[in-house]
């Protein structure tokens, strides 16, 4: 999207963090629709991602968990500038997700037969379905370095909403302006080609965009429209990378965050109930 402006007078673009500060909902529903509609016409893909707390990078659940348990930082902050420029901190957090997947967590023998006779990407069931059900998932070195993003703004905004006390925030992402970064590739051979990185001392570079035409079907995936970004390099979180890309002479925008109001909890909660968001439709199975 080129360079976009907010179309609300009162709306304030915070000059140190260029977050989107609506005046009140109304403003912030009326900033995300012409937002998304800039993107549409551009036929571009819009994507959104919504966090309950403004202040959290853009981390997936992995990234979020081995600064937190290796190093004690909270999600809404970042490594240091020396750790987040350093090759062994890059190989650390490389290994550690290759230590999960691969050592610690493989494919099941069920999963691998319904690769073989659906085509399936069996590793990147794997990865959704700790995703989709954290509470299956190991304790140590929790989480997949997948970040869930939706194709509908009511999903992402129930998520922005849900249980937060504060500010929450919705990410509007032009998924076309990120390049190239959508994977036709299995998951197993991404696995073999950070290995192959790691080996050589890369930085594994920019996000990549799975949505595998052949899935298992799940309705909770289904309702909340899911696909994901996979963080690859977990020194730096997915906005700060995009906001580099960014900078570069004649890039479009690729990111905007809208930070949802403080105490409208109530209206955002009624609004998705007029439009049957609520946790039965996010979670069927629950």
């Amino acid at each position: 999207m080129k360079t976009p402006k907010p179309i609300r007078s009162k709306t304030i673009v915070d000059a140190k963090s260029n977050d989107w500060i609506p005046a009140s909902f109304e403003d912030f529903l009326a900033e995300r629709d012409a937002l998304t509609a800039a993107i549409v016409e551009s036929k571009a893909l819009p994507l959104f991602r919504g966090q309950r707390r403004r202040e959290w990078r853009l981390d997936s659940t992995f990234a979020r968990s081995v600064k937190s348990q290796l190093f004690g930082i909270s999600p809404e902050y970042g490594y240091s500038k020396r750790l987040a420029s350093s090759g062994d901190l890059n190989a650390v957090l490389s290994s550690l997700l290759l230590l999960k997947f691969g050592t610690l967590l493989e494919p099941s023998a069920e999963l691998l037969k319904v690769e073989a006779d659906h085509g399936v990407d069996s590793w990147f069931e794997l990865m959704k379905r700790h995703q989709q059900y954290p509470a299956e998932d190991i304790k140590i070195l929790s989480g997949t370095n997948f970040l869930d993003w939706s194709q509908s703004s009511d999903v992402a905004l129930y998520f922005a909403n849900d249980a937060r006390d504060s500010e929450g925030a919705l990410f509007i992402c032009d998924a076309t302006a990120t390049g190239k970064t959508r994977q036709l590739l299995p998951v197993v051979e991404i696995l073999g080609k950070i290995r192959e990185q790691l080996s050589r001392g890369q930085a594994l570079g920019a996000p990549l965009l799975f949505s595998p035409p052949v899935q298992i079907v799940s309705q909770r995936a289904k309702n909340q429209q899911v696909v994901y970004f996979a963080q690859m390099d977990m020194r730096i979180d997915l906005r700060e990378l995009w906001r580099l890309s960014e900078a570069e002479a004649g890039q479009d925008a690729i990111l905007v965050k809208l930070v949802l109001p403080r105490h409208s909890q109530d209206e955002v909660t009624a609004y998705l109930a007029s439009k049957h968001v609520d946790r039965t439709f996010i979670y069927p199975d629950a």
